[in-house]
């Protein structure tokens, strides 16, 4: 009977311990940069560093020759996965992997908090802050560029919004502080769908 007693405490214990372990799990989120861009690298160490600050664990990242498949993986992904930074080549609707394959908005499902898409006009409709469902909601937001965007110009305004601003105010404002870092007019159209306060925070 003590055995008994005892095997069931122990079960209770343990059950109690996966449960603790999974309500309190953080958000996680995951970084691609495609190495067809000459700053790929700092890129994805600066959004690495951001999001780890936000809070979100683990923050993995995948740099090089990035594909369309392990992208599609981490967006479909169905754990802790909220957050989202690509630094790649794209147009309005979608983004490219390092062979040249394309992700659009009907390829893409979840609810996502934070997602920022480094790509040229990546921003210039809400195609893909919908298709992250990002807007219409108080605590997520979608940043991506309206607009062309160079390489230099956007690892200049990545170095500054991920390492200066991000977590320190709301995204919309980091970004928008981050873009008069960039010199010239008009060179970092950076554009956000969804809340103008929300910190990125991870939940």
């Amino acid at each position: 009977m003590n055995r008994k007693i005892i095997s069931i405490f122990c079960l209770i214990v343990i059950l109690l311990a996966v449960l603790s372990s999974t309500v309190n799990a953080s958000a996680s989120a995951k970084v691609f940069s495609s190495s067809k861009s000459s700053s790929y690298n700092n890129c994805g160490t600066y959004a690495v560093a951001g999001l780890s600050t936000l809070g979100y664990s683990p923050c993995t990242s995948s740099m090089g020759a990035i594909t369309r498949d392990s992208m599609l993986e981490w967006i479909r992904n169905t754990g802790n996965g909220y957050a989202m930074y690509v630094h790649t080549f794209g147009g309005t609707g979608y983004f490219n992997d390092y062979y040249g394959y394309s992700i659009d908005n009907t390829m893409i499902s979840g609810n996502w908090d934070f997602v920022y898409i480094d790509s040229s006009n990546s921003a210039s409709s809400t195609e893909l802050a919908n298709a992250f469902h990002t807007t219409g909601y108080s605590n997520r937001c979608f940043l991506g560029w309206n607009g062309s965007i160079t390489t230099a110009n956007s690892e200049r305004f990545n170095y500054y919004f991920w390492l200066t601003y991000v977590g320190k105010s709301s995204i919309r404002n980091a970004a928008v502080s981050a873009a008069t870092c960039v010199p010239g007019s008009g060179t970092s159209p950076i554009k956000l769908y969804g809340s103008t306060t929300y910190y990125g925070t991870a939940r």
